[in-house]
């Protein structure tokens, strides 16, 4: 059906290397399938319950421009990277960067603070990044300023104190700190300018919400959408990718103005990946069919690591349940099996199972390696034995049979 789909050298020179954002989808992935599906019958609606940074949402808008395109996410950052890619700038673009120029040179550095700002930038970055987020605040179309706190996020990262080696906030040694050139400035204003050209089109069909999945699903009519596709947690966040972690930094410094915000996202580092899938103990599994196809891995983990992995496992079968039930046609999956205790998970053997119970026969099946990761092939160590991760992803592609 979709023959090598490896991509090693795929490298994001297009929009989606707008904002860094953590385990993104490969784009010509996720553009293969869909053209597969959009072809094969009618499609007029795509959905995707954990879009991250929007990759499945734009192909499918790239590849059919009036398509209906629906997305939820609990992630701030990942609204506004989302959000920008598919509404596109205004025609005022370059003037907005001319004004921001100009307010960079003139504007007066204010109070702004958070806690621990000191901990994570160097003085002087925070001078520069008050200057521009200064600057940004100044500009009046919200499409544009959109776009520039994308482009910020990416930086407020990179002149961090943070290590760029994981996903997870850990300060560097004094000396890397130290050591950094503060090109803050320069890099923002080039990035900004380089960028506007990959927007060439935009949606007029769109609905993004920000929201816990499991609560947005069920606000869904049965059989609302036509095509589902995504990838969503292997695990509880915390102990997979840390995706509310990595943002938390760029969401302090984003006035929250402009972000689809409650509050609550920012009262501690982790907040964000506890209210995520699996985030925190919610009792045992109440299903059935998800025992049946868990117990087998439960027996072989400790009593320790097995809480961790039945919080995302609720959470999880609660989700499919849903997805079925608003998914009128197709559910199109990218999984990892991750490795608890020294146990490797099958989710994509789970996650199959489970759709089948519920309907949805597997027509396709793939996998590709991962031939880039910020996560190293050796983890921690169990037992004195070292643990691998997840090295290759699966493509599951489901359809409705009634």
């Amino acid at each position: 059906m979709l023959g090598d789909i490896s991509f090693r050298n795929y490298k994001k020179n297009d929009i989606h290397g707008l904002a860094l954002y953590p385990a993104t989808m490969i784009a010509p992935v996720q553009n293969l399938i869909l053209q597969e599906l959009l072809k094969s019958e009618n499609i007029e609606s795509v959905f995707d319950p954990f879009f991250g940074s929007g990759t499945a949402l734009y192909e499918a808008l790239e590849l059919c421009p009036d398509i209906e395109l629906v997305g939820c996410d609990i992630n701030p950052l990942a609204h506004l990277i989302t959000k920008v890619k598919l509404q596109g700038i205004t025609k005022s673009i370059k003037i907005d960067i001319e004004k921001l120029k100009n307010y960079l040179n003139n504007v007066e550095i204010d109070d702004f603070s958070f806690p621990n700002m000191n901990k994570w930038f160097r003085s002087d970055i925070i001078i520069s990044l008050k200057k521009i987020r200064q600057s940004i605040i100044l500009i009046k179309s919200k499409r544009n300023r959109l776009y520039f706190w994308s482009i910020l996020s990416t930086f407020i990262r990179k002149y961090s104190n943070t290590r760029s080696s994981t996903y997870k906030l850990h300060v560097k040694d004094i000396e890397c700190i130290q050591r950094m050139k503060n090109n803050l400035i320069d890099d923002f204003l080039t990035s900004v300018e380089q960028n506007i050209s990959k927007f060439t089109i935009s949606s007029s069909n769109l609905k993004l919400y920000k929201n816990d999945s499991l609560k947005q699903l069920a606000k869904f009519k049965k059989n609302s959408i036509d095509l589902s596709i995504s990838s969503p947690p292997y695990g509880d966040n915390a102990t997979t990718v840390p995706y509310g972690q990595f943002s938390s930094l760029a969401l302090h410094w984003i006035d929250k103005k402009d972000l689809a915000f409650d509050g609550w996202e920012l009262d501690n580092y982790s907040a964000i990946d506890r209210k995520s899938l699996g985030g925190f103990y919610k009792g045992p599994i109440e299903n059935e069919t998800g025992n049946l196809l868990l117990q087998p891995y439960l027996d072989d983990i400790s009593l320790s690591k097995q809480k961790k992995v039945i919080s995302f496992f609720k959470d999880y079968f609660l989700f499919l349940d849903e997805l079925c039930r608003v998914t009128k046609k197709y559910i199109v999956l990218t999984l990892g099996n991750r490795t608890v205790d020294g146990v490797n998970i099958n989710l994509t053997s789970i996650t199959q199972e489970y759709l089948e119970h519920k309907n949805f026969r597997n027509i396709y099946e793939c996998n590709r390696e991962i031939p880039n990761k910020r996560i190293p092939k050796l983890t921690s160590k169990v037992n004195n034995n070292s643990v691998f991760s997840m090295s290759k992803e699966f493509v599951i592609i489901h359809r409705k049979t009634i």
